[in-house]
This record gives structure tokens, C-alpha cells and sequence, in this order.
């Protein structure tokens, strides 16, 4: 079984294991540095690592007002990791807020 992708189909499939890959290793390097054992599992991790990943370069370039900022560089790494955690902290505090109810 023959299945080539167009050139623009695998760009965009290997754009998004990219992507993934990359937002596993923020949300599991955020995880090493605040180990609370919250979110709980890989798509936990997945989930705030991707956000993050997303969100944190977004909002610096936006900042910055930087047009020509790749994201998935050291900056942008530092930035995910910052925001992971922020997420992570976040998560925390409305947690056991909640719990507290």
C-alpha cells in the first residue's frame, strides 16, 4: 500500500509532531521543576506543555512586537517553560481552592 503524502501534507504533518514533540518536552521539563504530580498522565502534560508552548512565544513576540520570532528556539523554550509553570502554579491554587469548597 502506497500512501505518499503532497509536499504541503507532509509539511503540515511533520509541522505538527513538531509541535507536539515539542510541547511534551516543556510540559515535562515544567513538571521536573514543580513536581506536584498535577495534571496527572502524559495527556496532562501534553496539554499544558502544548498551551504553553502556544501561548507563552505568542504573547512575548506580541510584546516585543518582534514579526521574525521562531518559537521553537532557546528563547522560546524559556518562554514555554515559564508558562508551563505559570499554568502549573495556576492549576495548583484553583485546585485547592475548589477542594476547599
Amino acid at each position: 500500500m502506497n500512501m505518499d503524502l503532497s509536499a504541503s501534507a507532509q509539511a503540515w504533518v511533520n509541522l505538527f509532531f513538531l509541535w507536539l514533540g515539542f510541547g511534551i518536552v516543556v510540559g515535562m521539563t515544567a513538571q521536573v521543576c514543580l513536581p506536584s504530580g498535577e495534571p496527572k498522565g502524559v495527556f496532562g502534560i501534553l496539554v499544558i506543555g502544548v498551551a504553553a508552548s502556544c501561548f507563552g512565544p505568542l504573547t512575548l513576540s506580541q510584546f516585543l512586537k518582534q514579526e521574525q520570532f521562531n518559537p521553537i528556539s532557546p528563547v522560546g523554550f524559556f518562554v514555554s517553560v515559564l508558562t508551563a509553570l505559570a499554568f502549573l502554579l495556576l492549576y495548583r491554587f484553583t485546585h485547592t481552592l475548589l477542594k476547599k469548597q
